[in-house]
């Protein structure tokens, strides 16, 4: 998860944004996938502003930041925008492990720890994993970095996936010093730390079994996804853009 605080004072962009959120500091939160291409460049230019500002990657010409993972079928990516401008964003890719062993779809913490994700598939109770969700490449805007609000939304966009995609298994590779968020979401750490893919910083494990995650989302209500809110996430799994409350 990745809490920025700084905004580059050379980059034009960047400034201008910043302008326009504090412009539209009372609008409303809306959400969609990054689907279509104005979409993913706005997911894009967010997450290497966040990066860069907090200096996990270097200097880019295109002010952007995407990696193959986002044009996978089996990713999905929710951009949270304020009035015009993208304020925050998540991506939940999947893992599938068919009863004869065969695998669909690729995490990244598949390529950080591969044997600990290999393990989570080995494991028979409560019952057999055979679908992993990793949430990924959580970042927001500088100007909202201390909006806790945002990444609870975060969060309950990732759980509607988690839920849809029926996982067995929700893990995330996470920085030292956020550690104590997640296990407070009863995520359990794993192995760490080791570089993540495609930025300087070093994570670590975490993972948390469908019961551990059923558990928290009754317990927390701002994180789930089911009953009355149910359709409006439905709504957004079909392309649409929904308003959400944070």
């Amino acid at each position: 998860m990745t809490l920025t605080h700084l905004i580059s004072p050379t980059t034009t962009s960047s400034a201008h944004s910043v302008r326009v959120l504090r412009q539209n500091n009372a609008t409303q939160l809306t959400v969609r996938l990054a689907n279509d291409k104005k979409t993913k460049q706005d997911c894009y230019k967010l997450r290497y502003l966040s990066y860069f500002s907090e200096g996990h990657i270097e200097p880019r010409r295109s002010e952007k930041f995407s990696d193959e993972y986002d044009d996978r079928p089996d990713v999905q990516t929710v951009v949270i925008y304020k009035g015009d401008c993208a304020v925050a964003s998540t991506r939940v890719c999947l893992l599938t492990r068919g009863l004869d062993g065969s695998a669909s779809g690729s995490i990244p913490a598949q390529h950080v720890f591969p044997d600990e994700i290999e393990d989570l598939f080995g494991r028979d109770a409560p019952a057999p994993v055979r679908r992993v969700v990793e949430i990924n490449r959580l970042v927001r805007h500088p100007e909202f970095a201390e909006d806790k609000s945002l990444v609870f939304l975060l969060f309950r966009l990732a759980g509607h996936f988690i839920l849809k995609h029926d996982a067995g298994a929700v893990v995330s590779c996470v920085r030292r010093n956020h550690v104590p968020f997640y296990t407070r979401l009863r995520f359990s750490e794993v192995a760490g730390p080791r570089t993540y893919h495609g930025v300087k910083f070093s994570t670590h494990l975490l993972s948390c079994l469908r019961e551990q995650y059923d558990t928290v989302r009754r317990m927390v209500p701002v994180l789930d996804v089911s009953g009355a809110e149910r359709e409006r996430y439905d709504r957004l799994s079909q392309g649409q853009t929904v308003t959400v409350l944070p």
